[in-house]
């Protein structure tokens, strides 16, 4: 599968989530610091129409901050890579922006409105927000204007490459034979919890007090106290809002000693105080349910969708090989970037 930033049709969620992504401090420092950028020549040109320095600066400042919230540290070769990447994609949307006007595209100017109002509803005040946009160098306008643009690329794919594709149930029981592993469900716990929080820097005294505390809860469950009604009134949890409700979950998304538990406990059984890295645990074991593989019934729709989207991205990318053979484009050293 290819990586969000690599490829269109998915540059125009890009866009919007990079404006979204725009919005945090660190984003917004990087955008500022490379303003003065936005005066040099332009990152590239397609037929004419400039892709300046601070809409490319504004991409690889969302993409930079993805990238090291999720770990990854890039070497001089991939960051080169990502700019390259990231340049393409630009030069991708902006031949689309182009077909779409062409072809009489418009955008949804009342879907783009919602857009903008939930953007602003990311901030606690205006003033927040207006000092948001100065920062990334940008205004309330140019913001809409991207998203207009946006909408009228997505309508223009939709209707142009979208349309008249179909999928056959041969097509969908294929995938769902030849990617099998896609579609196996591992061993699953629906389990709730009671947590009382320990700091790791707590003191004897209120670990002490801690362990009292849910020692106390669990001899209450013990003598039939409901374990929901307990949790909602006495877990240190967010889940106590929903009596400690944790849903199903896999092995390796709990903590060890936590998981350990959870998966050797019957279904209905309480199990003793667990100690985590999070305080102590009672945990409560709703239903169990072994591994599985998904009946092709039930994934027949996500699949045909799946394959549906892989079609109109085939007839995007031949569409932008072509495009790209008959435009003007100029594009900077992605090393001067």
């Amino acid at each position: 599968m290819r990586q969000a930033w690599k490829r269109l049709p998915s540059v125009c969620a890009l866009a919007i989530a990079l404006f979204l992504l725009g919005s945090s401090p660190a984003v917004a420092a990087e955008a500022s610091k490379n303003a003065k950028d936005a005066e040099k020549k332009p990152a590239a040109t397609v037929n004419g129409k400039a892709i300046s320095r601070d809409q490319f600066d504004r991409q690889m400042s969302g993409v930079r901050q993805r990238l090291l919230q999720s770990g990854h540290l890039l070497s001089d070769v991939e960051l080169r890579d990502v700019k390259t990447r990231v340049l393409e994609s630009l030069i991708d949307r902006e031949l689309l922006y182009q077909e779409s006007q062409k072809k009489g595209y418009k955008g949804d100017a009342k879907a783009v409105d919602e857009q903008v109002a939930q953007f602003k509803k990311r901030f606690e005040t205006p003033e927040a927000y207006q000092q948001a946009l100065k920062s990334m160098n940008l205004t309330e306008n140019a913001i809409r204007d991207e998203l207009l643009k946006n909408s009228a690329i997505d309508q223009l794919v939709q209707d142009q490459f979208g349309k008249g594709l179909t999928v056959s149930d041969e097509e969908t029981k294929a995938f769902y034979t030849e990617r099998h592993e896609l579609f196996e469900r591992p061993e699953r716990v629906h389990a709730r919890h009671i947590l009382v929080s320990v700091k790791p820097d707590a003191s004897a005294e209120d670990k002490k007090a801690a362990r009292k505390k849910i020692d106390d809860l669990k001899a209450r469950i013990k003598k039939g106290e409901d374990f929901a009604a307990l949790a909602g009134s006495n877990s240190d949890c967010p889940s106590k809002e929903r009596g400690g409700d944790l849903g199903f979950f896999a092995r390796g998304q709990m903590v060890k000693p936590f998981e350990d538990t959870a998966f050797s406990l019957a279904p209905g059984t309480v199990s003793d105080v667990v100690e985590t890295d999070f305080g102590y645990h009672l945990i409560q074991v709703i239903e169990k349910k072994p591994q599985e593989t998904v009946p092709y019934e039930e994934v027949q729709p996500t699949i045909s969708e799946h394959l549906q989207k892989q079609k109109m991205q085939q007839k995007v990318e031949e569409f932008l090989t072509q495009a790209k053979k008959d435009a003007k484009i100029t594009r900077t050293n992605v090393d001067e970037l």
